[in-house]
């Protein structure tokens, strides 16, 4: 899986355009372990990723990944935009990045009052997410809502039953997403579509 983490990184970097030479290498913590990843520390999006804090606090700590570059290599299907209704969820007992949540940043990047849920990707989910997305323009179905951050995302939030009733309005994909184990589980979800996939954050 970390590995994967880091190849991911990578390749978001080298399909980035100008690409510096010789790529930073840096670690994050997550769930409990060292991960080791690169980036790009000269990339002009980098400076409004991160604050001045995290630069200094990257410098001295164990952990020397900003934390845009930890969402990037967990979200790899998106882009900065996409992922601005995300944070880090950070287990202070750990020392541990582990996972993301939805919520505001603080300034390293987790979220600032964390929710206790986890957000995880539903496979599958590319004709979902236009369904949904088309029903919030549409008005046709009751709780779905555009998040005004300028991410695109579309938000759908309630008890697992208001959920599978909602996707079941909506039909076609966005209905079977209502058997999806993720959705299954979990008294209160929430469901946010962005970047032509769909996401399940629940209490984990």
């Amino acid at each position: 899986m970390y590995r994967m983490l880091m190849i991911a990184t990578v390749l978001s970097l080298l399909a980035s355009p100008g690409l510096a030479a010789e790529p930073t290498l840096c670690t994050s913590r997550i769930d409990g372990k060292d991960v080791p990843m690169a980036y790009d520390k000269d990339e002009d999006i980098s400076r409004q990723n991160y604050s001045l804090r995290e630069v200094l606090f990257t410098r001295r700590g164990r952990d020397t990944c900003p934390s845009y570059v930890v969402l990037r290599s967990l979200t790899p299907d998106l882009t900065d935009e996409q992922r601005r209704p995300f944070c880090l969820r950070h287990d202070a007992e750990a020392d541990s990045i582990i996972g993301y949540d939805l919520g505001r940043r603080d300034a390293y990047g987790r979220c600032r009052a964390p929710s206790g849920s986890l957000c995880r990707r539903i496979n599958q989910t590319k004709g979902a997410a236009g369904q949904i997305s088309g029903a919030a323009a549409g008005g046709a179905v009751r709780g779905l809502r555009a998040l005004p951050d300028g991410s695109g995302a579309i938000i759908l939030e309630g008890s697992r039953s208001h959920i599978s009733s909602a996707l079941g309005a909506i039909g076609g994909a966005a209905a079977s997403l209502a058997a999806s184990p993720v959705l299954l589980t979990g008294a209160a979800v929430t469901v946010l579509t962005v970047g032509g996939a769909v996401y399940a954050c629940r209490e984990d």
